[in-house]
């Protein structure tokens, strides 16, 4: 008896909200996530040579994958915003906020115990530094929550919207690199979530031919090339605290429209059932990643493994596989909203040989 997570019927109601072809984007969205932190803990263990062309690989993920999930996170903000301002920021404290500060704990624990094994340091005086600078991954909550309260006390009147945007990126920009900053410059592709809003299926459905995905890959490792420095490998450039300037604002467009298209194929073709799970699950594998991929890395060079392949398949595995572990055993306790995570709506979580859509 194997466990599988098998997509279940949705209602009309989750129907109008959700769409597979936004799920299967953050399906995408998640895995290259495990990728890029996998890999950037094998190079800072000094274990992928200088100029591997993995690095590579790493600074083009980290111009729009980050991008991707603020403008995916955009799409419902005004159904949200619907049930009242105070509403939407407290639903927020519940879904961004609370599995912020307990990851935070939880992740910062294990590597105050680990600190022997880790890359980096890691002190209890550490621990207060998540009220206003965020734990590794976890910049991404906090830089998103601030986001959710920008809109809340601007605007989400288009032409409005689009002007604050384009005024909160250009300040992120240009001031020194803090969480505010991080915040404002990203602001930018929540923006344009919001903007799309109902749209955005039928604006990639556009450029979504194996054609288009050909033209727009090309575009975009052009665009890549160029925002490297032609050619530079170093990757400070692709940090969040540092992305995002012109140079890789081309790119990081690209790059989203590149993985929509891939998503809206993948979604059409009838194949996306694992992508659409990774996609409903991006919040868990987001929260309990690093644990399981760090700790992969620990175990293997433990027992003397050094091969950067092995390593990354091992660490992108288990930085999938137990955070959906996680997921599943909270799912059938109804565990979810203890450890922060999504009610599982989207999906069932049941014992049974592995399903069809899955195969």
């Amino acid at each position: 008896m194997r466990i599988t997570i098998t997509p279940r019927r949705e209602t009309y109601r989750e129907k109008w909200v959700r769409d597979d072809f936004e799920d299967c984007a953050r399906g995408i969205g998640i895995v290259l996530v495990v990728y890029g932190h996998v890999l950037i803990g094998l190079m800072n263990a000094d274990l992928v040579p200088a100029h591997h062309w993995l690095i590579s690989t790493d600074s083009a993920i980290y111009t729009f994958h980050m991008p991707l999930f603020f403008m995916l996170s955009g799409l419902h903000v005004e159904r949200g915003l619907s049930r009242g301002r105070q509403g939407f920021l407290s639903s927020k404290l519940q879904s961004i906020v609370y599995p912020y500060f307990l990851w935070s704990v939880i992740q910062g624990l294990v590597q105050l115990m680990m600190s022997a094994n880790a890359n980096h340091r890691f002190y209890p005086s550490d621990m207060l530094d998540i009220f206003w600078n965020p734990i590794g991954q976890f910049w991404f909550l906090y830089a998103l929550f601030l986001c959710q309260i920008f809109v809340c006390v601007t605007t989400t009147q288009r032409l409005r919207l689009v002007f604050i945007a384009i005024v909160a990126y250009f300040i992120g920009i240009a001031l020194d690199a803090n969480i505010l900053t991080i915040a404002l410059k990203f602001f930018l592709f929540f923006a344009a979530g919001i903007l799309l809003a109902g749209n955005l299926r039928s604006i990639v459905t556009r450029f979504a031919t194996l054609r288009g995905v050909g033209v727009t890959f090309i575009a975009f490792c052009v665009a890549i090339y160029l925002a490297h420095g032609l050619g530079n490998t170093g990757t400070d450039w692709a940090l969040p605290e540092t992305a995002l300037g012109l140079r890789t604002l081309p790119a990081a467009l690209l790059g989203i429209l590149l993985v929509c298209e891939i998503a809206l194929l993948i979604s059409q073709s009838g194949k996306g059932a694992v992508l659409r799970v990774l996609g409903l699950a991006s919040m868990p594998i987001y929260l309990a990643h690093i644990l399981a991929g760090s700790g992969a890395r620990i175990a293997l060079l433990h027992i003397h493994v050094e091969n950067v392949y092995l390593h990354l398949l091992v660490g992108v595995a288990c930085g999938i596989a137990f955070p959906l572990a996680l997921y599943f055993v909270a799912g059938r306790l109804r565990l979810e909203k203890y450890l922060g995570f999504p009610r599982a709506r989207g999906v069932t979580f049941q014992p049974a040989r592995v399903a069809d859509a899955l195969n």
